[in-house]
């Protein structure tokens, strides 16, 4: 098992020689043999005019002790080579508070990355950043309503365009690496009004010598922690419960494996039902006065756009915004990654004259049909056309439920067997029209 001590005080760090790995928390540079993570944070937070939620700032500060751990434990050392058992030791200010939800907070923890966590909340921990009232940039919330995350994508972009068409006050919560952030901007600009955005940044950095594992499965954790944020901070101003929009297509967020190699290395799961659901009951059960809501739950992504509340104004934008997997590694659109392929089934689907898919992918994907011709590194594309091929046979819901629990409710069970269904119809039909089943 990998020990990971997490604090915000140097000095507390200095003292646990006996941990394998250190972390400095909202540290901006990392001591010898240790590592930082969350250094840009505290400078945008103490932009924010209005006061934040404390008990949210905790949440915020396990999930950065969670990223942290995620990006510097390696998955090379594990007895499998893949599960890691991570011993993650976090200062929170309310450590007492934390404590009756450890267990479903570990039990979401092993459901999103595939390992074995033990998680400890510790002592003093740093209270939130008070505002800095001479700042020339202020992040001002006292006119919003609601959260809504904002990655640059085309879910976030339509979420937010129904949700400004539907009269909600929001703040766009973003995790803002620096290429993503200025896709953001960009994106931001054709929206039609000005819209507070809180852009945080986990910014890990390391001087542990050891390589991080760029596969940062809980990357989505550290994202909802964010939101949570921010719509707790405007929950506490106005005394009442606040959303938290997650937009994510329904195929996307149920993620079946495609193939059996897929259940687990290759299926992640970052707004799964099951996961959001345990993300709930831990906010209830600390008393953060915040709902999860995906508003897409139940649609596919080509019913996005086709449904989209302000479809003229996307079609100025859609092909600017970021669907692809490999996005971070590359700042080129692969197309043809899964996330890219449902994004062009999507736009396939969706049949609108004005509302084409322009976006710039990668050669020699742009003409998907002849990629076999000149590429070899296509095993996504493989994976999608084998369980195209299989769909129109296959018991859609046995096979959802190898990527997790589903819900109780007989209804919404079904539900998401139609989105899954439906989402999966798009893609047959795109390949199909590609000539490639």
């Amino acid at each position: 098992m990998t020990e990971v001590f997490v604090h915000s005080d140097v000095t507390e760090l200095r003292q646990a020689r006996r941990q394998r790995i250190c972390v400095h928390l909202y540290g901006a540079k990392p001591q010898p043999g240790q590592a930082a993570i969350g250094g840009p944070i505290l400078p945008v937070l103490s932009r924010v005019t209005t006061p934040l939620d404390p008990t949210a700032f905790d949440f915020l500060s396990i999930s950065m002790a969670v990223t942290a751990a995620d990006t510097f434990v390696s998955r090379e050392n594990a007895g499998d080579g893949w599960v890691r058992d991570i011993d993650l030791k976090v200062a929170v200010q309310e450590p007492d508070r934390w404590q009756p939800v450890i267990s479903t907070l570990e039990k979401a923890l092993r459901f999103l990355s595939g390992d074995s966590w033990r998680l400890s909340v510790l002592h003093g921990g740093m209270p939130p950043p008070a505002s800095r009232p001479r700042v020339h940039y202020k992040i001002r919330l006292e006119d919003a309503e609601a959260a809504c995350l904002f990655s640059g994508g085309l879910d976030s972009a339509v979420g937010v365009l129904n949700l400004l068409a539907q009269g909600h006050k929001l703040v766009l919560v973003s995790h803002a690496y620096p290429n993503d952030a200025s896709r953001q901007r960009e994106i931001l600009r054709y929206l039609p009004d000005p819209i507070p955005r809180l852009p945080l940044h986990a910014s890990p950095k390391s001087d542990l010598g050891t390589a991080n594992d760029v596969q940062m499965r809980t990357r989505s954790f550290n994202f909802l922690a964010m939101g949570t944020l921010g719509a707790a901070t405007i929950a506490r101003r106005a005394g009442r419960r606040v959303p938290l929009f997650i937009p994510e297509n329904g195929l996307i967020a149920m993620n079946p494996p495609l193939t059996s190699r897929r259940i687990g290395a290759l299926s992640t799961r970052t707004t799964h039902p099951h996961y959001l659901g345990l993300m709930q009951q831990v906010l209830d059960g600390v008393g953060i006065p915040v709902f999860i809501e995906n508003p897409f739950a139940f649609m596919t992504k080509g019913e996005m756009i086709r449904d989209c509340r302000q479809r003229g104004l996307l079609a100025s934008f859609a092909s600017r915004t970021v669907s692809c997997g490999k996005w971070k590694r590359t700042h080129e659109q692969c197309g043809k990654c899964v996330p890219c392929i449902i994004r062009r089934s999507s736009f396939h689907a969706a049949n609108i004259r004005n509302l084409k898919d322009d976006t710039d992918y990668r050669n020699p994907a742009k003409d998907l049909s002849k990629i076999f011709d000149f590429d070899t590194d296509l095993d996504d594309l493989m994976a999608t056309m084998i369980a195209s091929r299989r769909l129109p046979g296959l018991d859609i819901a046995s096979w959802i439920a190898k990527s997790g629990p589903l819900p109780d409710d007989p209804a919404v069970k079904e539900a998401l067997v139609d989105v899954v269904r439906r989402g999966m119809g798009e893609v047959r039909a795109y390949l199909a029209s590609e000539r490639l089943i």
